[in-house]
């Protein structure tokens, strides 16, 4: 469940993103047409919730199933 504050559906979407490597960039411009603090709000949920990989390049994806 998303936070008090995010909305689930982007929650969702950007969590659909991170099922494969991405740049933080990868992931505004598939939310572009979403204003940046909805974005950053889902990001934090998304990092409360989920562990998530890192690579040496800066690419992010969800850890696990």
């Amino acid at each position: 469940m998303a936070g008090k504050d995010a909305d689930p559906a982007l929650v969702r979407r950007i969590e659909a993103c991170l099922r494969a490597p991405v740049y933080f960039r990868d992931i505004l411009d598939a939310t572009r047409d979403q204003n940046y603090r909805a974005v950053l709000q889902a990001w934090s949920d998304i990092r409360t919730r989920h562990a998530l990989e890192r690579d040496e390049y800066g690419r992010y994806w969800r850890a696990g199933p």
